[in-house]
C-alpha cells in the first residue's frame, strides 16, 4: 500500500513539539503487518523536508521499523504535484479551511481519503465531497479518535445497555494552551474558531455515544486575549445544542464550552472532561487525568494520558507505538485495504465508521454554530444531516 500524506505539522511529525506527531508513527507502526511500500509527505514549504527526514529517521530507530517517507514540496498546485504518483490512500491534515480544496482533488484522483476533523466548515461543501466519493466508489472518513478512546467506549457501552436510562444533558468542558493560536497554528488561527476546530470532536463524539439528531443550536463567545495579541477570533464559544431522536418529542441538551486560552504551564496541552446525566443515571468523565502525573525538574507537572499516542515496550521488551490515535489510523488504513481488495464495499462501512455520512452531522452543527455566532446567539436551526 502507497499512501500519500498532505501536510507536514505537529500532527503528521510533531512539528514544534518535542514529539514526532502521530500520523507516521502510526504508519510505521502499521507496517510491521501491512505491507506499506512508500509514503510520500506533501505540504507547501520546501524546508519541512529535512524535518520530515529527521523524525522519519528516529522513528524508523525507536521502532526498529523501515519505513520509506519521500518529502515533496508543492509547484503549482496539489493537482501538478501528486500527478505522477501512485497512491493507494491519502491522510490529510491541512487547515480547515483547505479540506475542501485538499479532499476534491485527492478524490477526483480516485483517491481514498482519510480527513483530520473537521471534514469541512459548511453542509455544502460535505454534500459535494459525498457526492464525489460515490461516484468514484470510494471510502473516506474522519480522523474523529475519540471514537477509539476505551473511556468512551464505556460511556457507549452503559447507554446501549440502558442503565443511566434515557440520556438528557451533557456538559463538555474542553480547552487548549494560548500557544496553539499564538504560535503552532498562529498562520491560519483567524480562519478558524475553537469550536469548529477542537469543538467538533464532542459533537461527533455525542452523536457516536447517543445516536441523537441535532436540530438547533445558540452560540456566543469571548474575544480579547488573541485579538490584543495580534490573532483575531474567539478566545472562547460557548454552544448550547438540541438533539432529538427521530420524530420523538423527547430531547437531549448539550453545552459545550470550548477555549484556547489556558496558560502555557498547564499541566496538559488539552483540559477536557464532561458529565453526562440521564434518567436513571450519571456520569463524570475527566479526561485529562488519566491517573498518572510526573513531576521533574525539565517539565514541571505534567498530566500523561498514556492512552492516546505513546511508544511503549510490550511484555517482551519491544517498543510499539500504541493508543487510541493510532488505532483511529489503523482501522482506516485497514478498511482501505479490504475496500481495494473488494472484500468489503464502501457503503458497508458507512454506518459503522466516522464515514464522510456520519460526518455530515459534526459539519452541520458546526455551520450553525457559526451562523449562532454571527448572529450573537440567536437560535440557529441545523440543517439535516440525515
Amino acid at each position: 500500500m502507497n499512501i500519500l500524506v498532505v501536510g507536514a505539522g505537529m500532527y503528521v511529525s510533531g512539528r514544534g513539539t518535542s514529539g514526532l506527531g502521530t500520523v507516521l508513527p502510526a504508519l510505521a507502526q502499521l507496517s510491521r503487518t501491512v505491507a506499506v511500500g512508500k509514503v510520500v509527505v506533501v505540504a507547501t514549504r520546501s524546508e519541512n523536508a529535512e524535518q520530515i527526514r529527521d523524525v522519519t529517521g528516529r522513528i524508523n530507530q525507536l521502532l526498529g521499523t523501515s519505513l520509506r517517507v519521500e518529502y515533496r514540496a508543492v509547484l503549482g498546485t496539489l493537482d501538478e504535484t501528486i500527478r505522477e504518483l501512485s497512491v493507494d490512500c491519502a491522510v490529510v491534515c491541512v487547515p480547515d479551511h483547505l479540506h475542501f480544496e485538499v479532499a476534491d482533488t485527492l478524490m477526483r484522483r480516485k483517491i481514498h481519503c482519510l480527513i483530520v476533523k473537521p471534514l469541512v466548515p459548511t453542509a455544502k461543501e460535505a454534500r459535494s465531497l459525498l457526492r464525489l466519493q460515490d461516484a468514484n466508489g470510494l471510502y473516506c472518513a474522519v480522523e474523529f479518535h475519540k471514537r477509539f478512546d476505551e473511556q468512551n467506549l464505556v460511556v457507549r457501552k452503559i447507554l446501549q445497555e440502558g442503565r443511566l436510562g434515557r440520556p438528557l444533558y451533557m456538559v463538555v468542558a474542553y480547552s487548549q494552551r494560548i500557544g496553539i493560536p499564538l504560535e503552532t497554528f498562529r498562520g491560519w488561527a483567524t480562519r478558524t474558531n475553537i469550536f469548529q476546530y477542537l469543538g467538533v470532536h464532542y459533537v461527533d463524539l455525542i452523536y457516536f455515544l447517543t445516536g441523537l439528531i441535532p436540530v438547533r443550536v445558540s452560540a456566543i463567545g469571548t474575544r480579547g486575549v488573541l485579538d490584543a495579541r495580534g490573532v483575531h477570533t474567539w478566545d472562547s464559544v460557548h454552544a448550547t445544542i438540541v438533539w432529538r431522536h427521530g420524530r420523538s418529542s423527547d430531547q437531549m441538551v448539550t453545552q459545550l464550552a470550548i477555549g484556547w486560552v489556558d496558560p502555557p504551564g498547564t499541566s496538559a496541552l488539552s483540559d477536557q472532561r464532561f458529565l453526562l446525566v440521564g434518567s436513571e443515571g450519571r456520569m463524570d468523565l475527566d479526561q485529562k487525568d488519566r491517573g498518572v502525573t510526573l513531576v521533574t525538574t525539565a517539565g514541571g507537572v505534567e498530566s500523561v494520558n498514556p492512552y492516546f499516542s505513546m511508544v511503549l515496550n510490550d511484555p517482551n521488551g519491544a517498543p510499539v507505538f500504541q493508543g487510541y490515535g493510532f488505532r483511529s489510523i489503523e482501522r482506516y488504513l485497514l478498511d482501505v485495504a479490504d475496500v481495494i481488495a473488494q472484500r468489503v464495499s464502501p457503503k458497508s462501512l458507512e454506518m459503522t465508521r466516522p464515514s464522510l455520512q456520519q460526518a455530515l452531522v459534526s459539519t452541520c452543527v458546526i455551520e450553525a454554530v457559526n451562523r449562532s455566532l454571527e448572529q450573537g446567539g440567536e437560535w440557529s436551526d441545523v440543517d439535516d444531516p440525515t
